[in-house]
């Protein structure tokens, strides 16, 4: 059969079918590079996936990513800002004790005396400009942690000085301040004071020594005799000590170190022996050195008011006891100084009191079991018969606030106190 083509040019069959095919190929060619053409116009407008690129640092140190940048400063927003640091830095600090052995004294007839060697504690910082109307103080707290303080009489019994405070839990440590300049050891090298304005970084040194030079009676505390009965001295006392930086103007206080020391003694007593002759070192005479401690120690509330160790110590008589046997019936014969300290404390509700014995008095003549080079207690008739204590906070509600004469401790800084009670510590790092 042949078909005539419009165009007036015959094509046969076979011909019409490869036609067919050829237009097929044609439009199935032209569908495909539209479809491709569409597909690659729709992936050109998607977005392009972040490549995994390295963390990156905000403005405040914390890592985060460039996706996640916008959530990370969100939780940042919220966070409470961080309390300033004060740029304090410290050149140079060191804390020793004497290398020597403590040294006994028998001269006097009425006691015996003991110096211990001197535990030392320097630094030298450069503190920041200030600007006016800025106050601080730099300088050094010390605090006693535990005091084990006996003298023994044989079968007569022994004595004890000791710490209400400590000894009845009623606080884990006690001030160790000289009395007069709270809550800091001392008044001179113990402590320096800046005042603004100054422009230029400033050099301050602040050092303090601190021992032992108690008088302990060759007779037991009651007795009005001058009989030989001591027969042995047992000391063990811990303390902490802290290079601070105090903001005068409202009490906060910024712990720069702390140092942890310690004073160890045993001293054995022949009474039969003569007077010159009786004593004789048998602790260790190398004392352990102090340790400056990585980690700082917060400053309990209660070393930083009265109060302080010198006023509060008491001497108890335990009679017809070996150290280490509770008496039945243990006698305060050395009240403290500070009579707010037994009024407070119930530990000591059933020891038997009363006045101070004359015969410990006159003994003591002035000594005591003092914890300074100063000799910082002094039990004179004054001190006994005119009971007084600096107590600034918290005040007993059953008494009056104390009125002493020229108390600069209670009129000078009660607000700065009581100020810092409310105030959190912070710790420098430097």
């Amino acid at each position: 059969m042949i078909t005539i083509a419009a165009n007036g040019y015959g094509i046969n069959e076979n011909e019409n079918i490869e036609l067919t095919h050829f237009l097929s190929y044609v439009i199935g060619y032209f569908v495909l590079q539209v479809v491709c053409i569409i597909t690659t116009f729709i992936n050109v407008q998607q977005p392009q996936a972040v490549p995994p690129t390295l963390p990156s640092m905000n403005v405040m140190g914390q890592v985060v990513t460039k996706s996640k940048r916008t959530t990370a400063l969100q939780s940042i927003t919220n966070e409470k800002p961080q309390q300033p640091i004060l740029p304090v830095r410290i050149l140079e600090l060191e804390a020793t004790i004497e290398n020597r052995p403590t040294i006994i004294d028998e001269k006097s007839p009425a006691v015996l005396k003991y110096r211990t060697p001197h535990f030392r504690a320097t630094a030298t910082l450069k503190f920041p400009p200030l600007d006016e109307g800025e106050h601080w103080k730099i300088g050094w707290i010390q605090s006693c942690t535990r005091m084990d303080f006996y003298n023994s009489y044989g079968d007569s019994g022994y004595s004890s000085w000791e710490f209400p405070q400590l000894m009845s839990g009623q606080s884990p440590m006690i001030s160790d301040s000289d009395g007069r300049n709270y809550p800091f050891y001392g008044s001179k090298s113990e402590v320096i004071e800046l005042q603004g304005p100054f422009s230029d970084y400033r050099t301050i040194k602040v050092l303090m020594n601190d021992n032992f030079y108690p008088h302990i009676t060759w007779d037991i505390p009651t007795s009005n005799e001058r009989l030989s009965r001591l027969t042995n001295v047992k000391r063990h006392q811990r303390f902490y000590t802290w290079l601070v930086a105090m903001n005068a103007n409202n009490g906060s206080i910024l712990v720069l170190k702390t140092i942890n020391w310690q004073m160890d003694l045993e001293i054995n007593v022949d009474p039969t022996k003569p007077q010159g002759s009786r004593a004789i070192l048998i602790s260790n005479p190398i004392p352990i050195q102090p340790e400056i401690l990585k980690q700082n120690i917060r400053i309990p509330t209660c070393v930083l008011y009265p109060p302080n160790a010198n006023s509060a110590q008491i001497l108890v008589w335990h009679p017809g006891c070996r150290l280490g046997e509770i008496s039945q019936r243990p006698e305060i014969v050395v009240p403290p100084r500070c009579e707010y300290v037994l009024h407070q404390n119930p530990f000591y509700d059933h020891y038997i009191r009363h006045k101070t014995h004359t015969s410990v008095q006159n003994k003591l003549n002035g000594g005591s079991s003092s914890s300074s080079s100063e000799n910082k207690i002094n039990i004179t008739q004054s001190s006994i018969t005119e009971s007084y204590c600096r107590l600034i906070y918290p005040q007993p509600a059953h008494s009056k606030p104390p009125s002493i004469p020229g108390n600069r401790c209670y009129n000078g800084v009660k607000h700065i106190l009581e100020d810092h009670a409310r105030l959190a510590q912070g710790v420098i790092v430097r």
